[in-house]
């Protein structure tokens, strides 16, 4: 560690491989107290993996994942990993206890005291209070999910990882999760990341986008809640733009080769122009496109070849 940060996560160099594949590679991210972040990527782009690294279960093969300044891997604090919480995959209980019944052992295998949620609590907050004393077995994938989602949050943690919390939920109920979710950042200033493939969810909810594919963080927003929309710049210009300017201009660069630089920012035009003019930079034409999040997904995704 080198110094102190006021970030509560950071990921330095990240990268895992598995049987001389590449899942994770090379990966640097930050993550501030009391905020959403939307984690999105198709099948295989490295996010459950990602998750499975910052829950402490899943050893990376190189880099540093540094926790409230502790490093999870190295001489590792017990205490920082308590107060990380998650959900991953499909949530395991035991079948033939009452929702209550297993939340209760699972406090109890906590080692629970004043800072967690008492159990009743905890139910209604996840809409299954009147479910209490039904069986596990008993229940629906939704009612699952929920129940999953509750024992993540019990001891109420400072980082909450949730990998497709919604699934199996019904539009009511995914409005309530979000909705509790929010909540939550508001009252107990949780950080909480969520990996979803939901595109309109995560905009609902999200303060912060960061969109991975092959195992590479490929685009990162600074403000998902500034209500500013994403253009799309397509620039000619007589050189290539260097990067200093580039990064005060520009969220991501798609594409940028002799002449043509095709990049998204949340600047207006009128901003924009201002900035290139103040760098003296000459441009010949300009092509400027709204896009919605869907639109620059799936652009980044396919590597910029969306029309």
């Amino acid at each position: 560690m080198t110094g102190v940060t006021s970030d509560l996560l950071q990921i330095k160099d990240l990268s895992v491989n598995i049987k001389k594949n590449n899942i994770l590679n090379n990966v640097n991210l930050s993550f501030k107290r009391g905020k959403i972040y939307g984690l999105l990527g198709p099948n295989g782009a490295g996010k459950t993996t990602l998750l499975k690294v910052l829950l402490g279960i899943f050893h990376p093969s190189s880099g540093n994942v540094l926790f409230n300044n502790d490093d999870l891997y190295q001489n590792a604090n017990k205490e920082a990993i308590r107060n990380i919480g998650g959900i991953i995959e499909y949530p395991g209980f035991y079948e033939n206890l009452t929702l209550y019944e297993n939340l209760n052992l699972h406090l109890r295998y906590m080692g629970k005291d004043k800072l967690c949620y008492d159990v009743d609590e905890l139910l209604k907050l996840v809409g299954l209070h009147e479910h209490r004393n039904k069986l596990f077995m008993q229940t629906s994938l939704g009612m699952k999910q929920r129940l999953g989602i509750a024992r993540s949050m019990a001891h109420k943690p400072q980082l909450l990882l949730l990998d497709e919390p919604t699934n199996g939920l019904d539009p009511l109920g995914i409005k309530h999760i979000r909705e509790m979710l929010i909540g939550e950042v508001l009252r107990n200033g949780t950080t909480v990341i969520i990996s979803s493939h939901i595109l309109s969810e995560i905009n609902l909810m999200a303060d912060e986008l960061i969109i991975m594919n092959h195992g590479e963080i490929i685009f990162e927003t600074r403000n998902m809640k500034s209500n500013y929309p994403i253009y799309l710049y397509k620039i000619k210009t007589p050189h290539t733009l260097n990067q200093n300017i580039l990064q005060m201009i520009s969220d991501q660069v798609i594409f940028q080769d002799q002449g043509n630089t095709e990049i998204t920012s949340t600047l207006s035009r009128n901003q924009f122009m201002q900035l290139l003019e103040k760098n003296k930079v000459e441009i010949n034409s300009m092509e400027v496109n709204e896009l919605s999040l869907e639109d620059l997904y799936f652009r980044l995704i396919s590597g910029g070849q969306a029309s």
